[in-house]
């Protein structure tokens, strides 16, 4: 369970508040910049709060026949991945007391709602990154499945300091999906639970609040493993080369549909790298709209998506 910021709103910032006109259109934009939330694809768990997928590990291999001859075997074989779905869950608690002193109640109450949902989607994409079954009821999030640049879905960029990762992720059904909960809603829902009483921070009674929950349901599902690559040790203080550019070619190709549906995934610092490096016209690099989201970088085809839960000091990946 999250709870938002110790630090509840005050008076001052209640006036501040109160000309806040539009929470439809704020939390639009708010949203929008969620890019992996936003582009992601989403499925229902199949059995009910985790999900199993068969996976192929060995597909049968047919044999030219002839007359009269025998038709041969066909064998595979699949290992099963069961993949859990966990709640993610926000309150947020706003002193009516405050609303006393502001001409606008909804206004200044919508304001502090729409910055909650952003800061807890913010959380929840940090959940996302760096979950592990251990301090994440059970979920493994994109950091951990790709831990060590031994495996086979890392690239490894050399770098020793100031280092950051891409994630080049394809979404799909023979992909990668993001899970919700069988009989569940797929994205972020939110709850008015009205006027309720709680515990004064200080001890000292309670007092009447505004609440408004929020909650996610979400797992991950990886059903072909080169749906998911890591390029890791990438150092954004280091003379920019094009080696980055080249590893992006490489596994791109490599990806289940060769990068129709993938997303690279990366912090702002990555993504001016990748503008920089390729101001270059020849480089395949263009400006495209995607749908109403506005401007989008594209190199080789996929998008580059900004995550700036993604670190610029993360530890080495070895």
């Amino acid at each position: 369970m999250v709870t938002f910021s110790t630090e509840k709103m005050n008076l001052m910032e209640a006036y501040r508040r109160a000309g806040y006109e539009n929470p439809e259109l704020l939390i639009g934009e708010l949203l929008e910049t969620n890019d992996l939330l936003r582009t992601a694809a989403t499925a229902p768990a199949n059995k009910g709060f985790y999900n199993e997928t068969l996976r192929a590990v060995k597909l049968g291999a047919g044999k030219v026949t002839k007359i009269n001859g025998g038709i041969p075997d066909i064998s595979s074989k699949t290992d099963k991945v069961s993949d859990p779905v966990i709640s993610f869950e926000g309150a947020s608690y706003v002193d009516i007391r405050i609303f006393d002193g502001v001409e606008d109640l909804d206004a200044t109450r919508n304001s502090e709602d729409a910055m909650n949902l952003a800061g807890f989607s913010n959380s929840w994409n940090d959940v996302l990154l760096r979950g592990t079954p251990k301090d994440a009821a059970g979920y493994t999030g994109l950091m951990a499945r790709r831990a060590k640049k031994s495996d086979a879905q890392v690239i490894d960029m050399a770098g020793t300091d100031n280092l950051t990762s891409a994630y080049l992720i394809e979404w799909g059904n023979i992909g990668t999906r993001l899970l919700y909960a069988k009989h569940s809603t797929p994205g972020i829902s939110s709850v008015d639970m009205g006027k309720v009483k709680v515990d004064a921070q200080d001890g000292s009674g309670k007092y009447w609040a505004f609440e408004r929950d929020y909650k996610i349901y979400f797992g991950l599902s990886v059903r072909t493993e080169n749906s998911l690559w890591r390029i890791a040790n990438i150092d954004i203080t280091g003379t920019p080369t094009k080696a980055l550019l080249e590893n992006i070619i490489k596994i791109k190709n490599k990806l289940p549909s060769k990068g129709r549906t993938g997303f690279l995934y990366c912090n702002s610092d990555v993504k001016s790298l990748i503008e920089i490096l390729t101001l270059d016209t020849a480089t395949n690099v263009r400006t495209v709209e995607i749908e109403n989201y506005g401007p989008v970088t594209r190199f080789g085809n996929i998008p580059i998506m900004t995550m700036d839960a993604i670190d610029s000091d993360e530890a080495q990946v070895v």
